[in-house]
């Protein structure tokens, strides 16, 4: 790679060189100084062997006066000749010993500094993806976060793996070779003339750089195509009984198919670009180690000493060709990086306050707005100068028509995005000086869609408060009814649920989902459409829980079905990003003309629920 190449890498690589690789510099010390015995006894002493062992061997060249005399001295054997043949040929297998301990060591010391360094490289993305706003989450697909938590790290990983092996034993061999052939120079007038011929290489470089940047391009591609690959697979598989009920199979097949032909396509071309460096550089090697042959026979070279310098020639060629392979990765790796620095980097858009400000204990729950105006983005504001305070212990319902701001209105009180102006304030302080951690700690909330995970109940419920004993546990499973399916089983609390909690009914599942409220018992409740994904019968049974769940707590309430809100003491009326409305059912049903319309519409939709039921 040139000057231009390496200044336009470092600036990508030097953030991860620094935070993740260089904490491991004893393992990267270990492999280097393997990588250069490695490389001596190879580039160096094979070549040597060739020319002078080999010979003693078979008896063509007299051994050393003081090979001799130390044979003499140490061993007294009664054949000198046969002693230095037996020594002379065990030193094949010492070099080699030698050497393949050498190379082992080199790749396992780097293999593991660079899987160690991919294991932390990777927990940080994963960690960094979970801290970052909700914002950053909305502009990018799941397929995207995936990609980069899996592929980019990997790429990273295995360049990091490739590129420390290869630049630690390739150069040194290609010098020791070297330095073998300049010895040979210098001892014997004949083969100077075939240093010449290294020169030829220089013939490899366009080659490799042109290569490398056809691979960094086609990467670039690979990765794209392989994050919407990801996406078409997480949506499909994610969306099952949409893609069985709507008849989406042979749709949902052709956009794999289309997305997995472009991939292919990609990979293919890459495979051609990075399979065309070895023959290249090995069609320039074998045109100059011909010209060397030629010329060593018309030199009067014999055949010990050509065969060492082809030994040499070849340890020289060999890594330029495994060079170029380093060329390419660091090409492909630098796009994996650029994905991984850019997430590592990304501004934070929910930061953490720097001097956190201190919740009063026990914390009451009181909410405020204050003049809030908030928008996901500059053309759109979704709340509008709202204003309202909600004091602790509250049960407060949320209704209007969808987009009228209400999931806003949450989102924002968990801080799960700030507010463009104006503040949210729970006991007075502003949700933006409060630590996450206890701001997550006085919120609890129970939404739609119960988010259960592949474990057993017992810890879908514990994920409420991990510190909690198993009593506090199987308590709250009591309070939410779930011992009621849960002790019915011979596994009990242990039993493994499938994803996202398949095996358990929708009502067992928002059960479960309840539970863990009750076992967090956060001063601020969210009740996120709780009872919306059931059916009547299932949202009665459920409404009990609910009711108790919200004692003493400052509660939200949203909900479609307004059977739902009975419990609340207040209800506040959303209309296109305002309150329109504030107070109880009579007096807005009374008073606000979208709330009694709202109402008098569901009243009638759940008459009808009720007599199909009845009919059932």
């Amino acid at each position: 790679m040139s000057t231009q190449d390496n200044e336009k890498l470092w600036p990508i690589f030097k953030p991860i060189l620094k935070q993740y690789i260089l904490p491991r510099w004893y393992l990267i010390a270990g492999g280097v100084v393997a990588g250069m015995i490695a490389a001596a006894s190879a580039g160096f002493g094979l070549p040597f062997m060739t020319q002078y062992v080999f010979p003693i061997v078979f008896g063509t060249l007299e051994p050393p006066a003081l090979l001799k005399e130390w044979i003499e001295k140490i061993l007294a054997p009664q054949d000198m000749s046969i002693a230095v043949m037996w020594i002379a040929a065990c030193l094949i297998p010492l070099v080699m010993a030698i050497r393949g301990f050498a190379t082992y060591a080199n790749t396992y010391l780097l293999t593991r500094a660079g899987t160690e360094a991919l294991l932390q490289l990777r927990v940080d993305v994963f960690a960094r993806l979970q801290w970052l706003s909700f914002s950053y989450h909305d502009r990018r697909s799941r397929g995207e976060l995936m990609t980069a938590v899996i592929q980019y790290t990997s790429m990273a990983q295995q360049g990091m793996v490739t590129i420390f092996n290869e630049l630690v034993i390739q150069p040194l061999t290609l010098v020791s070779a070297g330095a073998y052939l300049v010895y040979a120079a210098c001892s014997n007038d004949e083969s100077a003339i075939l240093l010449g011929n290294l020169l030829i290489t220089c013939a490899c470089v366009p080659i490799v750089r042109m290569v490398g940047k056809r691979m960094a391009k086609n990467m670039w591609k690979s990765m794209k195509n392989m994050s919407e690959l990801t996406t078409i697979v997480e949506e499909t598989f994610s969306a099952q009984r949409e893609v069985r009920a709507f008849n989406l199979e042979e749709y949902r097949e052709s956009l794999l198919k289309d997305c997995i032909r472009r991939l292919n396509r990609v990979i293919i071309r890459m495979t051609a670009w990075s399979s065309s460096v070895a023959p290249s550089v090995e069609m320039v090697s074998s045109l100059a180690l011909a010209y060397s042959l030629y010329r060593g026979c018309s030199d009067g070279l014999t055949l010990e000493q050509f065969s060492a310098i082809a030994f040499a020639f070849y340890f020289c060629y060999e890594p330029i060709k495994h060079l170029g392979n380093v060329a390419n990765q660091c090409q492909i790796m630098a796009k994996g990086i650029e994905g991984i620095n850019e997430i590592l980097h990304a501004v934070d858009e929910t930061p953490e306050p720097a001097e956190p400000a201190k919740l009063e204990l026990p914390v009451a729950g009181a909410v405020d707005f204050e003049h809030v105006s908030f928008g996901y983005n500059e053309e759109k504001i979704v709340l509008k100068d709202v204003s309202v305070h909600v004091p602790a212990g509250q049960v407060v319902a949320l209704v209007g028509p969808s987009g009228s701001g209400k999931t806003t209105f949450i989102n924002l009180i968990c801080r799960f995005y700030d507010v463009n102006s104006g503040s949210v304030k729970i006991d007075g302080v502003d949700v933006r000086q409060i630590s996450r951690a206890d701001r997550t700690k006085s919120i609890g909330m129970v939404s739609q869609f119960a988010a259960l995970f592949r474990d057993s109940i017992f810890a879908n419920i514990l994920a409420g408060r991990p510190s909690a004993t198993r009593e506090e546990v199987l308590a709250a499973a009591r309070m939410a009814r779930v011992d009621e399916f849960a002790e019915s089983t011979p596994e009990g609390y242990e039993r493994m649920l499938g994803e996202g909690g398949s095996g358990l009914s929708g009502g067992q599942r928002q059960r479960i989902s309840i539970a863990r409220a009750f076992l967090k018992n956060a001063p601020v409740l969210i009740l996120d459409e709780a009872t919306s994904a059931l059916d009547m019968k299932s949202e009665a049974a459920i409404q009990a829980e609910l009711e108790e769940l919200a004692k003493g707590h400052t509660t939200f309430v949203i909900a479609h079905r307004f059977s739902t809100i009975r419990m609340a003491q207040r209800i506040l009326v959303f209309e296109d990003g305002r309150i329109i409305g504030d107070g109880t059912h009579t007096t807005l049903y009374e008073r606000c003309s979208l709330y009694k319309s709202l109402y008098d519409e569901q009243l009638k939709q759940t008459e009808e629920e009720t007599t199909k039921e009845e009919d059932v």
